[in-house]
């Protein structure tokens, strides 16, 4: 709220007897005596407290003659969504990067498909595998097929925010195979000075 000096306030309310506090925008905190009760007030602030309310979507009511919102027919539709086709009006549409798109189509490629342009957070496996063989290396006799089986099964699904280089994937996967062919050698030389004990 803009008072008549141009100071921004905002309204808050005591929590004992409901009298309204009136706060200044540069207060992060509220630690007073309510007026009214006198019960303490202790208050955090967010600086979203003082944003503006979002503004309003204007959409136009379609006419007779006038193709309609796929979601609110009573809508005139303004756009296409840039995924399924569907015709949307400004209430209906989603803005994402330079696409809109409506919120099925959105929540299928973000929750369905995974999409890496819609996921909110990325899965690097190649760095998982590769910590697996690097700091756990003196259990690499376990982690090391783990390593190859997050390699390989996921492969093609590597979800990535940005454009990434196969370099981290192929070290990984040599390390990786490193450990397994020093174990495997080290478990047939073990094998074989057992038998040769038996023998």
């Amino acid at each position: 709220m803009e008072t008549d000096s141009g100071k921004t306030e905002a309204t808050l309310q005591c929590p004992t007897c409901r009298n309204n506090l009136s706060v200044d925008q540069s207060t992060d905190r509220v630690s007073e005596d309510c007026p009214v009760c006198r019960s303490e007030v202790r208050m955090t602030i967010f600086p979203r407290f003082y944003r503006d309310p979002p503004r309003q979507i204007d959409s136009t009511l379609a006419s007779d003659d006038e193709a309609v919102c796929s979601f609110y027919p009573e809508l005139r539709a303004e756009k296409v969504c840039d995924a399924c086709g569907c015709l949307m009006s400004q209430k209906a549409s989603v803005k994402w990067g330079d696409k809109d798109y409506c919120l099925p189509c959105l929540y299928r490629l973000r929750e369905e498909k995974k999409d890496a342009a819609f996921v909110a957070r990325a899965r690097l496996y190649d760095n998982r595998a590769l910590a697996l063989v690097a700091w756990f290396a003196p259990l690499s006799l376990f982690t090391a097929p783990v390593a190859l089986f997050l390699l390989l099964r996921h492969r093609k699904g590597n979800q990535s925010f940005v454009p990434r280089s196969a370099a981290r994937w192929w070290l990984a996967f040599l390390l990786t195979v490193g450990w397994l062919i020093f174990w495997g050698v080290m478990l047939v030389i073990w094998l074989s000075l057992i038998l040769e004990e038996f023998s």
